[in-house]
C-alpha cells in the first residue's frame, strides 16, 4: 500500500489516474462515507507495494529532488506521499474552511521530521493482539470475524476481580466463539476495574493477603481453562507505587500456575521513559522484572490526548518512541506488544470547556472532516493529523485521531525496535486502514 496526501484542487479520480487504481478502489480502502468530498491534508491509503513511514528528519539545504535521491524514492511518488509540489508545480493558496491554514503540504523545514516511505522488502511475522469489550450479542463475533485473518489474539474485557478473590463473570460466548471460528486465541483479561473505576486499594487487598492471593489464582485458571482461554491478560490499573513487590509477586506465582496447564501470562502495563518506584500508578510497574515473569506483555502507548484533558494527539510518535527506546532497554524487545489506538477525541473549544471529550472511531473522524468539508492538519512531531471544525450548535471543535500515515508511522516502529508485535484498543472502533497496512506489511503469526 501507498499513501497519496490530498493537495487543493485535487479530485478522487486525478488521485486514482496518478496512483493506477480507482475511485471505486480508494473509496473502499478507505472507507470514505462520500466519494465526491477530498479535502486537502487527507491521507489516502491507495494500492501499492508493502510500504511503511520512516521518519526523516529534514537537513539545511534539503529539496525534495535531494532527499528523494539520498532515500531512493522516485520523485514524484515521493511528492504525493508528502503532499509536497515538485518545483514547477502550481502551489494551492486556498486557505481552507473558517480561514485555517490548509495544513495540506507538508513544509521542508530543517530540524523537522517528515515522513517519506519505507518499503518493506522482508515481511517479518508478528503477533497481534486485539481488546474487546463484548456487549453479550452477535455484534461481538461479527467484529472479531471481520478483522480475525489480522489478529492472534483477543483479549476480552474484562473479568473483574471482586474482593473474595472471585471474578464477575462476563457475557462473551459469542465473542469466544468468533475468535474460534477466525482462529484467534482469546486470552481472559483481568482487571480491578470495580465498575466505576480501577481500584488501587482492591488490588492491593487481594495482593496483600496470601490466601485471597491464591484464592483468585485458583479462579482465574479455573475460569480460564473451563471456558477455553488460552492464557490470562492482567491489567491492573492506578495501582499504590508502594505495591510494587506485590505486583511482582502476584504476577510471579500466577505465571507458576498457568504454565503447566498450558496457558500463557500477559499483562497490560502504563507506558514510561525511566523507572520511577514512587510515581502515582507508573511507580507499581517494575518493566525489568515484569518483563522477566510474562510470557509477552501490552504497552499502553496511547492517552497521552485523554477525555479529560487539553486537545493533543492521542498517540504522540515522539513519545511512543520515547517509551519503546526504554521498554527495550529493559524488556526482551521479542515479548513487546506496542499499544495502537483505533480511536481518536473531539474536543469543543474553547479548553477548558468544563466538558469531557468525546471519543471517535478514527475512521469517523476522518469522515466527520470530510463531511464538514474542512481541512486536516498534521502536526510532525506527533505524526499525527488534526482538524478544526464548527458544530451545528455554534461552538469550534478539535479532533485528534489517527489515519493511514500515522499508523504507518507506528507500524515502523515495529521494525525499527524489533518488537513481538500490536495491541490494538479497542475493536469495534472502525480503523481499515490499520488493518490493511499491517495485512500488506507483516505475516501474522496464529496460535
Amino acid at each position: 500500500m501507498r499513501i497519496h496526501t490530498v493537495v487543493a484542487g485535487e479530485t478522487l479520480r486525478t488521485i486514482a489516474e496518478k496512483s493506477g487504481t480507482t475511485t471505486t478502489e480508494i473509496v473502499r480502502l478507505n472507507e470514505m462515507d462520500n466519494p465526491n468530498v477530498i479535502v486537502p491534508g487527507l491521507h489516502l491509503l491507495v494500492p501499492g507495494p508493502p510500504t511503511l513511514a520512516q521518519m526523516y528528519v529534514v537537513r539545511k539545504g534539503d529539496t525534495l529532488e535531494r532527499i528523494a535521491r539520498r532515500l531512493g524514492v522516485p520523485q514524484a511518488q515521493l511528492a504525493r506521499w508528502l503532499g509536497i509540489p515538485i518545483a514547477g508545480a502550481p502551489t494551492p493558496t486556498d486557505s481552507g474552511a473558517q480561514g485555517q491554514p490548509i495544513g495540506s503540504l507538508q513544509q521542508l523545514v530543517a530540524g523537522e521530521p517528515i515522513y517519506p516511505p519505507q518499503r518493506v522488502t522482508n515481511k517479518r511475522t508478528i503477533e497481534v493482539n486485539g481488546y474487546l469489550l463484548p456487549q453479550g450479542g452477535p455484534s461481538d463475533g461479527e467484529i472479531v470475524r471481520d478483522i480475525g485473518e489480522h489478529l492472534t489474539y483477543l483479549s476480552i474485557f474484562s473479568y473483574q476481580v471482586r474482593s473474595d478473590g472471585s471474578l464477575e463473570p462476563k457475557r462473551d460466548d459469542t465473542a469466544r466463539q468468533g475468535a474460534k471460528d477466525a482462529e484467534v486465541q482469546p486470552l481472559m483479561t483481568m482487571t480491578n476495574f470495580d465498575g466505576n473505576q480501577f481500584n488501587p486499594t482492591l488490588a492491593h487487598m487481594l495482593m496483600a493477603n496470601p490466601t485471597l492471593r491464591r484464592k483468585l489464582i485458583d479462579n482465574a485458571l479455573i475460569t480460564a481453562r473451563n471456558l477455553g482461554f488460552g492464557g490470562v491478560n492482567v491489567d491492573f490499573e492506578h495501582m499504590h507505587p508502594q505495591d510494587r513487590s506485590l505486583y511482582n509477586t502476584f504476577i510471579r506465582e500466577l505465571g507458576q500456575s498457568l504454565r503447566p496447564h498450558g496457558l500463557s501470562l500477559s499483562i497490560a502495563m502504563g507506558p514510561k521513559t525511566a523507572d520511577m518506584p514512587e510515581a502515582s500508578w507508573m511507580g507499581a510497574f517494575d518493566y525489568r522484572t515484569l518483563g522477566a515473569e510474562v510470557d509477552f506483555l501490552m504497552l499502553m502507548t496511547y492517552e497521552w490526548g485523554w477525555v479529560g484533558g487539553p486537545p493533543m494527539a492521542v498517540a504522540p510518535l515522539d513519545k511512543v518512541r520515547a517509551v519503546l527506546r526504554y521498554a527495550v532497554s529493559q524488556i526482551p524487545p521479542a515479548k513487546i506488544l506496542m499499544g495502537v489506538s483505533l480511536y481518536g477525541y473531539d474536543w469543543q473549544l474553547p479548553y477548558p470547556s468544563g466538558r469531557l471529550a468525546a471519543s471517535i472511531s478514527n475512521n469517523s473522524a476522518q469522515n466527520l472532516a470530510l463531511a464538514m468539508k474542512v481541512p486536516i492538519a498534521w502536526n510532525a512531531t506527533a505524526a499525527s493529523p488534526y482538524f478544526r471544525y464548527h458544530s451545528s450548535e455554534g461552538p469550534e471543535h478539535e479532533v485528534w485521531f489517527d489515519d493511514s500515515l500515522s499508523a504507518a508511522a507506528k507500524l515502523q516502529l515495529v521494525y525499527d525496535f524489533g518488537l513481538r508485535g500490536i495491541s490494538a484498543w479497542v475493536l469495534g472502533n472502525e480503523f481499515p486502514q490499520l488493518w490493511y497496512l499491517v495485512g500488506d506489511s507483516f505475516e501474522v503469526r496464529k496460535v
